[in-house]
């Protein structure tokens, strides 16, 4: 039927230009998400942007639209890639699904029983359960970060095995901005026979078997062609283009010694996330934040999951431990980092009752700043992924993407 990396015409597909806005196809009955997807696009609020929705095994929708440089001269197309900040956290939740699927973790065990020098100041009870959940308390490191010294992994994984918390973990969550990655890199590395960290085990064991065009850690033979631009926005364009970023998170952000601050703004990035868009970053490999990928690349990653994880070796009991989700912080779920509940669940982040982002609450996946989404439920047997390279500035459920997600409910029903 289809390849990864190129989907040919399917039968009944529409293909080329589905509607003014909107280069793919989508199967008969979902074109109101063609149309639903050039609004953005139409409309100006998106300089670009892809979605792929797989159903049941079955790519329903696969839409580019828009420009991939910030000078509107160069039109996205179907298997252009962007860097997905947050979207790369599910990415390293795959990556530690395959990990713990192979015995090489489990979820259940200690940090310290893998990696001894976590244990300070406290932390040795952490589970990789609760490290992956975003619970110990590792948000903001006192390391200080640059663009030149990201890629050093060995140095910063030991100022996070020394850092105090910055609550006493399982008491909350927080938004793991960069340390998740590593976290996730250190544990992998040390268990893996071949010692390899989370770039190459995801390129190895993830990418490279499904076919997806999906990166953490750019490689140098990829074509830079088709590497979508980010338009960013600045901190200032949060107080004057305001729409859902929770106001404390906001002011936070701008204020030096706040925990939002150290974290978010470590490295130093004051002109906005969009500086983070450059050769640089994209080869480090960052597993939290410096993922690159297209729409069609996570779909299909998602979908491995959405169809029981057989793909990748997932076994059932993974499986049921990602759609269950991980227990809630013992002190509820607002997120001691973005001042607002969330959900996180190892690796990933999950339905509650603020954010539905799917029928069902098997779901799991991760947003990112700017308005990304990637997910797959796999009671509905749904994968979806919808990137963009104009960074919004709300928190989930960006209005561009969200209504393309409306609509492809609203059809799915119809259709069944």
């Amino acid at each position: 039927m289809h390849s990864f990396s190129g989907l040919p015409k399917q039968e009944g597909a529409s293909e080329a230009q589905v509607c003014e806005g909107a280069h793919g196809f989508v199967m008969p009955g979902f074109e109101p998400v063609a149309h639903a997807f050039a609004a953005s696009i139409l409309s100006g609020e998106a300089l670009g942007a892809a979605c792929t929705i797989i159903h049941n095994d079955e790519v329903l929708v696969d839409l580019h639209g828009g420009w991939q440089d910030t000078s509107a001269s160069r039109s996205w197309h179907a298997d252009d890639i962007t860097l997905v900040y947050s979207l790369t956290k599910g990415l390293t939740g795959i990556a530690g699904a395959v990990a713990v699927s192979r015995g090489l973790l489990s979820y259940d065990e200690k940090v310290a029983d893998i990696w001894p020098e976590f244990a300070s100041h406290g932390k040795g009870d952490v589970t990789v359960g609760e490290a992956l959940s975003e619970q110990a308390g590792l948000a903001a490191i006192d390391f200080k970060l640059t663009l030149e010294n990201l890629g050093d992994e060995d140095a910063i994984c030991a100022a996070i095995a020394a850092q105090k918390p910055n609550w006493t973990p399982g008491d909350h969550s927080g938004n793991h901005a960069y340390t998740l990655g590593w976290i996730a890199s250190e544990l992998i590395h040390r268990r893996d026979p071949q010692g390899r960290r989370l770039p190459q085990f995801f390129a190895e064991e993830i990418a490279g078997p499904l076919g997806l065009d999906v990166f953490v850690g750019i490689p140098e033979s990829f074509d830079r062609e088709r590497i979508a631009r980010i338009k960013g926005f600045g901190l200032q364009d949060l107080f004057i283009h305001h729409t859902t970023m929770p106001w404390p998170l906001t002011f936070e952000m701008c204020l030096p010694g706040t925990l939002a601050f150290r974290t978010l703004n470590n490295p130093l990035v004051l002109e906005g996330p969009g500086a983070l868009d450059c050769e640089d970053f994209w080869r480090i490999g960052q597993g939290a934040a410096g993922g690159m990928a297209s729409a069609r690349g996570l779909a299909h990653a998602y979908n491995a999951f959405a169809r029981g994880g057989e793909r990748l070796g997932i076994t059932p009991q993974v499986i049921a431990t990602l759609t269950q989700g991980h227990s809630y912080p013992r002190k509820g779920l607002k997120d001691q980092v973005l001042t607002a509940d969330m959900y996180y669940s190892y690796g990933f982040e999950k339905p509650f009752s603020e954010w539905e982002f799917a029928r069902t609450r098997s779901a799991f996946g991760s947003f990112a700043v700017g308005g990304s989404l990637a997910f797959c439920d796999p009671d509905d047997g749904v994968a979806y992924a919808w990137i963009t390279n104009q960074l919004g500035t709300g928190k989930w459920d960006d209005p561009r993407e969200k209504m393309v997600r409306d609509a492809f409910y609203t059809c799915l029903e119809n259709r069944s």
